[in-house]
């Protein structure tokens, strides 16, 4: 009973303080998986559709979510999350900034800070066990809660809206080793407003232009 109690007040105060982004608490220590040697930054920018995650707080029941990278003046990563809460047909947009977390190590390694809210990216918080660039990226990190507790994120992400199949066994291997599949949740993107255009508010006319308007509709020959 004591240490059930230990856990709880550990989980509670890990939850409270908002010190990472994971959402998966279990007893144990986070391992150190191998991440991408050789990092191409350029390469991983664009557009991704998250494919599957472990729930987040800042991303419950969110679908149709995407993540857009491009270079901030500064060479820090410009990160832009956005999402879709059903039934809602708006999105929900997030801007966060990630830097290299060792910039300096060589070969590069696929480690970054990644913060949002403006914020100082100040832990390794994202990184990418695997990727090819064109098609998929699998992304994870774990945070110490305590001595014997921890807390892991994951994304699987795709650029396109299915994951290709061609690199399933490489996804399944990492699940395998890394991950606990009943917190895996998938992400829907067949959603009708997933694909719909965002309306964009109407602008009143001035005076002017509905003068103008008018004008030319009286001028208008009816054949």
């Amino acid at each position: 009973m004591k240490s059930v109690i230990v856990v709880s007040v550990a989980v509670v105060f890990y939850l409270s303080i908002g010190s990472s982004l994971a959402q998966i608490i279990s007893i144990g220590q986070c391992s150190s998986p191998a991440v991408v040697q050789d990092f191409d930054v350029e390469a991983y920018l664009g557009l991704w559709y998250e494919v599957s995650r472990y729930e987040q707080t800042f991303q419950r029941n969110g679908e149709c979510v995407t993540a857009e990278y491009s270079l901030n003046d500064d060479g820090s990563v410009r990160v832009q999350n956005r999402m879709l809460v059903p039934p809602s047909g708006q999105f929900d947009e997030d801007i966060g900034r990630a830097v290299l977390s060792f910039p300096q190590e060589d070969p590069l390694q696929a480690k970054l800070n990644v913060s949002f809210g403006g914020m100082p990216p100040i832990k390794s918080n994202y990184w990418v066990l695997d990727t090819d660039y064109t098609s998929f990226a699998f992304v994870w990190s774990c945070f110490p809660v305590s001595d014997n507790i921890k807390g892991e994120s994951y994304w699987l992400l795709s650029r396109t809206v299915e994951l290709p199949t061609s690199v399933q066994a490489r996804v399944d291997e990492l699940t395998d080793a890394y991950l606990i599949r009943r917190h895996i949740r998938q992400t829907r993107h067949d959603l009708f407003y997933c694909n719909a255009p965002e309306e964009t508010p109407e602008v009143a006319e001035s005076p002017k232009s509905q003068a103008k308007a008018e004008d030319l509709r009286s001028k208008r020959i009816i054949l």
